[in-house]
């Protein structure tokens, strides 16, 4: 009879406990919900202008990009994705509303190398995203394909949850637009150097072949750039490059960059046409000659004009 009754006993208190939590789940789950939305609250009246109020929405996604869904009243649906980019995650909002129209695409997180990833947050690339609708297929960018696809796959995640949501079906025919090329940025210059200055024996340019036409002698060089003597990244590459000099007029032709093996954004800085065009018809017979780094990018910049160094010293 004691045992019974202390069954009894803890039988009321499950109960009475559960139903405490139940009534607590109920009385705070709105006042949850409303703390959600108002973090969320200044993208969301963003992407639906006139809309204050946004229900959180229940979920399920396979992909475990999708982190928020918000019903936004009669005018559609927000979606709150991240996603890993090239160098940070990238957090960013997507609308659509009930017609299957993407009406909005907003950036909240975004870290990624300045000039490549950090594309997916401007606005030539969020013109490939708003104005298609649930069904399209969405391009990356050439040259930012780790951020770009990031977003991609978070888009993506998103149509397939609203699809299901609306009942809508996705023949999965729509192909692409042709990938969107990378904007060239603009290069900030830093200090000037000596073209003609003493090279530790590390940092030298190396020729590894000479191809003389006429007055014309072009020549192969590995430089080694930040990769090898600073990075200490394993199977660091030094920077390959062509210089074309007139040895008769002793003036540097054009320099081509064939492999830039430094870090991507940054010290591939020196493949910027800016730059390379200061070596153009420039003099090495003048032994005082200057030219530019790359602010930012010194080490690389610096490891391109020891190359060039290296090919005039071959060439006398």
């Amino acid at each position: 009879m004691k045992n019974t009754k202390s069954l009894l006993v803890l039988l009321i208190t499950v109960l009475l406990t559960g139903g405490i939590l139940l009534f607590a789940d109920s009385q705070l789950r709105p006042i949850i919900d409303a703390a959600g939305s108002s973090e969320d609250q200044a993208v969301l009246e963003t992407l639906f202008a006139g809309e204050t109020a946004f229900t959180p929405v229940e979920f399920t996604d396979e992909t475990g990009l999708i982190k928020k869904v918000y019903e936004a009243g009669e005018s559609g649906y927000a979606y709150i994705i991240e996603n890993q980019g090239f160098a940070d995650v990238i957090t960013f909002a997507l609308a659509l509303d009930k017609e299957g129209n993407i009406t909005g695409y907003e950036i909240i997180n975004l870290n990624d190398t300045p000039g490549y990833g950090s594309q997916v947050g401007e606005d030539a690339f969020k013109e490939t995203i708003v104005g298609k609708t649930s069904t399209d297929a969405f391009a990356t960018i050439s040259g930012a394909t780790v951020s770009s696809s990031a977003v991609v796959d978070g888009l993506n995640a998103a149509k397939a949850h609203y699809n299901e949501t609306m009942g809508i079906v996705d023949d999965g025919t729509s192909v692409p637009e042709t990938p969107a090329e990378p904007v060239e940025q603009p290069i900030t210059f830093g200090q000037k150097i000596a073209l003609y200055r003493e090279v530790s024996e590390k940092k030298m340019g190396v020729v590894t072949d000479t191809k003389a036409e006429g007055d014309i002698t072009t020549f192969t060089v590995e430089a080694n750039g930040y990769a090898v003597t600073d990075g200490g990244y394993e199977d660091a590459k030094p920077n390959v490059i062509t210089v074309k000099l007139n040895t008769k007029e002793q003036t540097i032709v054009s320099v081509e960059i064939v492999e830039a093996n430094d870090t991507n954004g940054i010290g591939t800085k020196v493949e910027h046409k800016d730059f390379l065009a200061q070596f153009e018809n420039l003099s090495y017979a003048d032994e005082a000659a200057e030219v530019d780094t790359i602010s930012t990018a010194t080490i690389s910049s610096t490891s391109i004009i020891n190359g060039i160094l290296a090919a005039i010293e071959e060439s006398k």
